[in-house]
């Protein structure tokens, strides 16, 4: 079982990267007729993510009832490839249907998003839903009862959110200017054919010794293992289930509407160009993915426990806070590399690159150690795995589409962007808070709180700072309107108090 996790992974890895190049490749083709509109986009990516998010909670505790969750995974992968490689088509089909019912110049606002997001349905729907079939069915197929933390289960996580980042970084930076959007989308749809059959030669490998075992050797009759040996090691909390699963919907509620926060923050500095969310959500998914993998060895000797899930909330809290406290200073140091910048194209992604990383990168992080770590609180080894997976995932989808319609239409314009970054850090600190008490029901541990508490007054001072101003916001950074002095500190704060002026 050991020598399945790598093959599978690179499996995963594979599906992760065709299902991000799908994404950016069904928005760009959903644009030509629906429009480049706010709300045009959310409609495609809420049916996208509701279709993920469905797929887990339906699909994730069936699996558990297959004997070769891997040949399952297979037949998943290959309808995938089928129901993309159509959508093409059936996009030209609901192209007349929308433009024969008169848009949104017809229809109004809300009569037009409710036929976009029906219309989109009828094409995402299938593919996006047998895609959230496909991470419990590989979870299912490395985890054994002997991986009581799950670890299994982090690599291939981690394995598939880095292959998201591939996923979305070469279709933004390269696939679709080179390919165009159909070419790109159906050489994404024979990828997820070749990744399906490898996966049903992989399964039928290991079906083969036990569809034919060999009659002249005598059954091998399992060691008994001492149950005193490994009662430290084995023994998980008993946490109610419904609570780790409200988790996995707060954590995707804040980290969605971060990833907002971020997109209008990060625009004025970045310049707003058509590379700006391809490059913070590849920063994000590779965030995540770290910290899958991160998982995975750390608690290689540490034992899952509620005071572990409310250290990594707590500690998400503080790195975000500790980007907002850097406020202006990212603005002028992005300023200073524009000035220098002598590489031409190259040189600004790099650029962008080191400020996207150095605001998301490490709350993505520590996000990325989250999901494993509630996926293990929820059950030990293998039992359910695939139940526990699926609706982790299904509940983590929910709380992200609430935060993503929450921001863009409520908290954000509210708000505002820095304000909304503010409640994003005081919402993790209160889960924390949350989940430390309840370990202190469950485990009474009452030094694993030191940490968490700490981090999270750690982030209260920083949200006392000044964080981002007009500078960041309003100087025209991004577009290389902006000049900033070099002859001395005290030209560069002049030229700060002209801009916010």
């Amino acid at each position: 079982m050991k020598n399945r996790v790598l093959p599978v992974a690179c499996l995963l890895f594979l599906s992760g990267m065709c299902a991000l190049v799908f994404q950016t490749a069904w928005i760009r083709e959903f644009r030509l007729f629906f429009g480049a509109s706010t709300a045009a986009s959310a409609a495609v990516l809420a049916i996208f993510m509701g279709g993920l998010g469905l797929g887990n909670a339906l699909l994730g505790s069936r699996i558990d009832r297959y004997r070769n969750p891997l040949a399952c995974y297979a037949l998943l992968e290959l309808s995938i490839a089928g129901a993309a490689a159509l959508s093409p088509l059936l996009v030209e089909l609901i192209r007349w249907v929308y433009l024969a019912l008169g848009g949104q110049l017809s229809l109004g606002l809300a009569g037009a998003t409710l036929v976009r997001l029906t219309l989109a349905a009828a094409v995402l729907g299938l593919p996006t839903f047998l895609m959230g079939g496909t991470l419990p069915a590989a979870v299912r197929a490395v985890t054994t009862a002997e991986d009581r933390a799950r670890r299994g289960a982090a690599l291939i996580y981690g394995a598939n959110t880095l292959g998201a980042v591939c996923g979305a970084s070469l279709s933004t930076f390269f696939a679709l200017e080179v390919c165009g959007t159909r070419m790109t989308l159906w050489l994404a749809c024979l990828v997820n054919v070749l990744t399906a059959t490898a996966a049903w030669v992989l399964s039928r490998k290991e079906a083969a010794p036990q569809a034919a075992p060999d009659a002249a050797r005598p059954p091998r009759v399992p060691t008994p293992v001492k149950a005193a040996k490994n009662v430290k090691v084995a023994q998980l909390a008993a946490v109610p289930a419904a609570a780790l699963y409200a988790v996995a919907g707060v954590v995707g509620f804040a980290f969605f509407l971060m990833e907002l926060v971020w997109y209008r923050m990060l625009g004025p500095l970045l310049g707003g160009s058509t590379f700006t969310f391809g490059l913070i959500l590849a920063v994000a998914l590779l965030g995540i993915a770290l910290g899958g993998m991160a998982y995975a060895a750390l608690f290689r000797w540490l034992r899952p426990t509620l005071g572990s899930l409310a250290a990594t909330a707590a500690w998400e809290a503080l790195l975000v806070a500790a980007a907002f406290a850097l406020g202006d200073r990212l603005a002028i140091w992005t300023a200073g590399w524009h000035q220098a910048n002598t590489h031409g194209f190259p040189g600004e992604v790099l650029g962008w690159a080191a400020v996207a990383s150095l605001t998301i990168l490490p709350a993505a992080f520590v996000s990325g150690l989250q999901f494993p770590l509630l996926i293990a609180l929820l059950g030990p080894g293998d039992r359910e795995i695939g139940k526990h997976t699926g609706l982790a995932v299904a509940w983590n989808t929910v709380g992200a589409i609430l935060g993503s319609i929450a921001g863009g239409f409520g908290l954000l314009p509210l708000l505002s962007a820095p304000g909304a970054w503010r409640a994003v850090v005081f919402l993790l600190a209160l889960l924390s808070v949350a989940v430390g008490l309840l370990s202190l029901g469950i485990e009474r541990r009452r030094r694993a709180l030191l940490l968490p508490l700490s981090a999270i007054a750690a982030a209260g001072l920083l949200l006392v700072v000044t964080g981002p101003t007009a500078v960041w916001r309003h100087s025209g950074i991004g577009a290389g309107r902006a000049r900033v002095p070099t002859q001395s500190a005290n030209a560069v704060h002049q030229w700060e108090n002209m801009e916010r002026r």
